[in-house]
């Protein structure tokens, strides 16, 4: 396996030939992968699992590269800093503390105490050493690498999902609860939302989907909404106004209920943009991959904005988290395995 530079375009025969390249299992006894991240260059990938274990993978030859164990620690929502041989996690037992880790040598540069609950998300800057954290003690917390003092203190009214656009001025605050997204400017961390947009809810009946997810697009116009359920939503950043509705795929509704009904805890992110932010892909319960063209959304009727897929990929696997490398033309999805897609066409 060897991935191509971002030279070969995305482009709709591109995307529709993606295939599994390489199957990449280092997680112990089938324990659900809980996050996937690539470095800023695309070089490395890395995975945390419920077996409280860290995996380091070289991106470009498909290779696994170091084991890191935290069993005393659990890890959880692993992020690369700018430093590809330094990541963050969030602690999934003892305390709910973020761990700042080198890789190089497997030694801990700094811990970001505060959280008094588990912390359901964790998103890096995309230019700089600030991170936020939203946690399930209904707080969000905005640090810097550089101090182990938090920068910032908000309160919310439940766990949120976290994204900055790509200028890294802005983030957004997504609450599924109140269904709705609030962005806000980094600079301005304490004061309200400049913005706030209103999700529309499902019709059907039955329990509203879960949120999955929010994005921005790498031109920062467009706020992806990913769901368990039957509808993705995107939304002009600007104004708010709901663009399309993407459909068509199989909802983890179901595959995300017990026997009884009660919800059943997945790992968040089967959902995500393309790396230069015009198709989008998504996995779902039953070994299929979704591709949205977003391309097609201007000329979608204002009576009816579903977005169709415009190609379903087979997948060996259950698809509950999928990623993008941000330099090389290579897709990322795990379950409990990690598996990396390359397109199939080549470069001229």
């Amino acid at each position: 396996m060897s991935a191509s530079s971002t030279a070969l375009a995305f482009s709709t025969d591109v995307v529709k030939s993606f295939k599994p390249s390489k199957l990449l299992n280092y997680h112990k006894d089938r324990k659900q992968i809980t996050s996937i991240d690539f470095d800023d260059t695309g070089a490395y990938c890395i995975t945390s699992a419920e077996d409280e274990s860290i995996q380091l993978y070289d991106a470009k030859l498909g290779k696994h590269s170091k084991s890191i164990q935290s069993k005393k620690y659990g890890a959880s929502l692993v992020r690369f800093t700018h430093h590809a041989t330094n990541c963050i996690y969030a602690s999934t037992k003892e305390d709910d503390t973020i761990r700042y880790l080198s890789l190089h040598d497997n030694k801990y540069i700094r811990y970001f105490k505060g959280h008094k609950a588990t912390v359901d998300a964790l998103e890096v800057s995309p230019l700089n050493d600030v991170f936020l954290s939203a946690s399930s003690d209904n707080s969000i917390r905005l640090w810097d690498l550089r101090s182990s003092t938090c920068q910032g203190f908000m309160r919310t009214v439940a766990p949120s999902f976290l994204a900055f656009d790509p200028t890294a001025v802005l983030f957004s605050i997504g609450s599924e609860v109140a269904s709705e997204v609030a962005l806000y400017d980094v600079r301005n961390f304490d004061k309200q939302p400049f913005s706030t947009f209103k999700i529309p809810r499902s019709s059907r009946p039955g329990p509203p989907a879960a949120w999955d997810k929010i994005e921005f697009s790498n031109t920062g116009k467009l706020i992806l909404i990913g769901t368990d359920g039957d509808t993705h939503y995107l939304l002009d950043s600007f104004t708010g106004e709901l663009k399309a509705k993407l459909v068509g795929h199989t909802s983890f509704t179901t595959a995300n209920r017990n026997a009884d009904g009660s919800p059943r805890k997945r790992a968040t992110g089967h959902i995500s943009f393309t790396a230069d932010g015009r198709f989008v892909f998504a996995g779902s319960p039953d070994k299929k991959i979704f591709i949205w063209d977003t391309s097609r959304i201007d000329s979608l009727p204002d009576n009816d904005l579903s977005l169709h897929p415009i190609k379903i990929l087979d997948s060996q696997a259950p698809t509950s988290l999928l990623a993008f490398n941000p330099s090389f033309m290579l897709l990322a999805t795990a379950d409990v395995a990690l598996t990396f897609w390359l397109p199939e066409m080549k470069p001229e």
